[in-house]
């Protein structure tokens, strides 16, 4: 026979043909002439977003020349079938550069928001687009704008909604303050603003009570995004039928099936990431897999053939994919899914590279920035891993578990097949479950600054139980018209999710299974101040060990300082200090405590009549974790290289409010000293002027606003004699106007003060010198 190639001889050339070349044209294709031309399609697709966001101008001439030159190849009119592809790769290299960079480096809401003077007030009408998550927010296609000519009709809205929120595809009116989108103030905060501006989203609309807004028009038009979002509330009731008591039971459960995000599972999501297992909350080729297989399950059952059933699975599978979201995860597997089902029908082989080269090049020439988005890139990195290294490994790996080679097959017994059958089935498990960890772990370690070696070995069973779900959550579905089944399917499902939540939780907690990883590419500062509004919490890191002062509340302990401490590669913290009882300072202290288990609980030896600070104490003793208490004069540590001086309260009774009663630490080292006071008052200076004078004498002094007054007297600030000053928390009125009075005097003197909520976050660095940079502003300082 003829050797399988993209080339034809004659048979008396063929003859004639030396034998390399004989060898050479029935060796397998080869980079150069590629057997999935879509991928590389899509790789030059990839390479020309890339170079449209970063540097626009030259590509530009990148894309000149590229025209000039396919142009010339075109015009010689050449049959090379090398030439060919590569004219191809030029065109599309062009086509994906010039859709990126007119529909967003030239988007006119990215030319609105740069010339725009925000915020302001407005009055907008428009169509609801997504889905109000579980923050109120959604997508509004602006149909109507006032005041005229602010803002194009035809643009999109992030709005943030007061009261009921609407449904997908209502019409509504609001009164908002137009804004930008504000992006993240804090190392390791999600950053909106860059999120959203990838979708070519600039502003967002904030309400400021429910009667701002409201429904003109339900159910106005229809909508693909509309009925998406139906089809999703319709199959999410069917998976509660039966468990309307176990929320977080049936959020897992949706979270799998759809894809769908609940609140439910704020508690448990840390869980899977720590096992390398939130991969099955997105929807991808494990859920695509379990519905085609239940589809061929039924249409064998009654008779139909492949070529029928792949134009039956067709359609049902897209529904799907669209019902879900259309996430980057889910095209992928869809589009790989239509491919290999469009060559069942066509009864050609599947080239499983061409699919996902296919899948990658529809994403990118929809939407360029996708390409920039975490999800797109996690999922195309692992399948392109497992397929190009997964057959080679197992390959390798089976070939020690099988007989004597000099043996021929036809001899071996019954016994060496099935043993060489079951060690075929766990080395192509392990191997999958290996290359899918290796081919993530840049990923692990650049988004969620962890390795999770334990995910390797957890894969294996959390995925087969995941597959159950995912069929008794389709089963159920199915079966919703048949009565009682569904509540009895999901009653069974529920059992099962719950011993894989509780699998994964037990994961989570085995010693050495994950670890935090410091971002590789930056210096961790020794110090830093998170900007948390109306609280505080402050991040001391020494050669002995790592201190919390304050937490924040229990939301922004989830948002900001969680990401923050693993961004730094904080495994454990040394102590949790706890300053005073005000709820938007110690509230997340229990979600600190499960995350980073420090060895002790540090807090004043004071009564306090705050309710947060009761029940936290409560939950510590009842919790057996270590509690200490302190007062002035004692220290929390005390080394040659870093000490952690309480300077008050004294131990006695107190005058004053919550804030008058809670700690005011020093801490020192070689190189600098920092002073914290939180919101201490006027009762609390004049104690340590009257008592603590010597000890107060610090470098960086870090203070919040106190309820009443306005603190930071001048026979205060000759004591500490600091050389910044760091101001946490917010103020309006008349004490907003007293507090900037009190900076602009500071300033005056020659004493920078830098205020968190203009400046974000500061992050101070101890060497040769001593410096300090702003996370928001950028302000830098520093001082020999």
């Amino acid at each position: 026979m003829p050797p399988r190639s993209g080339f034809q001889f004659a048979p008396s050339v063929t003859k004639q043909l030396p034998v390399r070349v004989s060898i050479r044209v029935g060796m397998e294709p080869s980079f150069f002439r590629p057997p999935a031309p879509l991928f590389y399609a899509a790789l030059s697709a990839a390479i020309a977003v890339y170079f449209a966001d970063c540097l626009p101008g030259l590509l530009a001439m990148l894309a000149g020349l590229n025209t000039a030159v396919g142009t010339l190849v075109l015009l010689y009119k050449t049959r090379g079938i090398l030439l060919q592809r590569i004219v191809l790769l030029l065109f599309v290299f062009d086509l994906a550069a010039l859709h990126h960079y007119t529909q967003h480096v030239l988007s006119p809401s990215r030319q609105l928001a740069l010339k725009t003077q925000l915020p302001t007030s407005v009055e907008v009408t428009g169509r609801v687009l997504t889905v109000p998550d579980d923050s109120m927010r959604f997508r509004l296609l602006v149909n109507d704008f006032v005041p005229r000519g602010l803002f194009p009709p035809g643009a999109e809205l992030l709005v943030h909604w007061k009261g009921a929120p609407p449904e997908c595809g209502d019409v509504v009116r609001c009164r908002a303050l137009l804004q930008h989108i504000p992006p993240a103030r804090n190392p390791g905060q999600f950053d909106a603003a860059q999120f959203f501006m990838r979708q070519d989203l600039w502003f967002e609309a904030v309400l400021t009570r429910p009667l701002d807004g409201a429904v003109v028009e339900p159910n106005a038009q229809w909508r693909l995004a509309t009925w998406a979002a139906r089809c999703e509330k319709i199959i999410s009731e069917q998976l509660r039928r039966g468990i309307e008591s176990r929320p977080q039971t049936h959020a897992l459960i949706s979270s799998m099936v759809l894809g769908v995000h609940s609140g439910s599972l704020l508690e448990a999501r840390p869980w899977f990431r720590d096992t390398g297992t939130l991969h099955l909350f997105a929807v991808s080729g494990l859920n695509l897999t379990m519905l085609a297989t239940f589809i061929a399950v039924i249409l064998r059952i009654v008779c139909i053939g492949p070529r029928l059933g792949a134009i039956i699975a067709l359609p049902v599978l897209l529904g799907y994919g669209v019902a879900t979201g259309l996430g980057a995860s889910c095209v992928r597997a869809l589009v790989m899914c239509l491919l290999i089902l469009g060559a069942e029908w066509m009864q050609r082989p599947a080239v499983v590279l061409n699919s996902l080269g296919a899948s990658a090049l529809i994403l990118l020439m929809y939407d360029g920035n996708t390409l920039f988005e975490g999800g797109f890139q996690l999922s195309f990195g692992i399948v392109l891993a497992l397929v190009v290294l997964v057959r080679p490994l197992s390959t390798r790996l089976n070939h020690a578990f099988e007989p004597d080679p000099l043996l021929p097959k036809r001899l071996w017994s019954a016994r060496q097949k099935r043993a060489l059958a079951f060690a075929g089935f766990v080395v192509e498990a392990l191997s999958v479950s290996f290359i899918a960890w290796i081919a993530g772990l840049p990923w692990s370690v650049w988004l969620f600054h962890q390795i999770t070696p334990i995910g390797v070995l957890v894969n294996l069973v959390a995925v087969p139980v995941a597959f159950v779900n995912l069929a008794l959550g389709f089963l159920a579905v199915l079966c919703a018209p048949f009565g009682p089944i569904t509540p009895s399917l999901n009653r069974l499902n529920a059992h099962v999710a719950e011993w894989l939540l509780d699998f994964v939780k037990v994961a989570s907690e085995i010693p050495g299974g994950h670890q935090a990883i410091a971002n590789p590419f930056s210096q961790t500062p020794s110090l830093v101040v998170f900007d948390l509004v109306k609280g505080a919490a402050v991040l001391l890191r020494g050669k002995s060990g790592c201190w919390l002062l304050d937490c924040g509340s229990e939301p922004q302990a989830r948002a900001v300082i969680l990401p923050a401490l693993q961004r730094y590669g904080v495994q454990r913290l040394d102590a949790l200090i706890l300053s005073h009882g005000n709820a938007a300072f110690v509230g997340g202290a229990v979600i600190a405590q499960d995350a980073f288990h420090p060895r002790s609980v540090v807090t004043a030896r004071v009564t306090d009549r705050s309710p947060t600070l009761r029940h936290l104490l409560e939950w510590f003793t009842t919790n057996h974790a270590p509690l200490k208490t302190f007062v002035a004069g004692e220290y929390i540590v005390k080394s040659p290289s870093d000490t952690i001086e309480v300077l008050y309260p004294p131990n006695g009774g107190l005058e004053g409010n919550s804030e008058d009663k809670g700690l005011v630490l020093r801490w020192s080292t070689p190189h600098w000293s920092v002073l914290y006071t939180a919101d201490a008052g006027f009762p609390t200076e004049r104690w340590l002027l009257q008592n603590a004078r010597a000890q107060l004498r610090s470098d960086v002094w870090i203070r919040g606003n106190h309820s009443r007054e306005v603190t930071g007297t001048s026979a205060f600030l000759q004591a500490v004699n600091p050389r910044l000053i760091v101001v946490s928390g917010s103020l309006v009125g008349p004490q907003r106007y007293a507090r900037e009075s009190w900076m602009e005097e500071q300033r005056k003197h020659g004493t920078p003060v830098w205020l968190l909520e203009d400046c974000g976050a500061v992050e101070g660095w101890a060497d040769s010198s001593l410096k300090f940079r702003a996370v928001f502003s950028g302000t830098g300082f520093r001082w020999p």
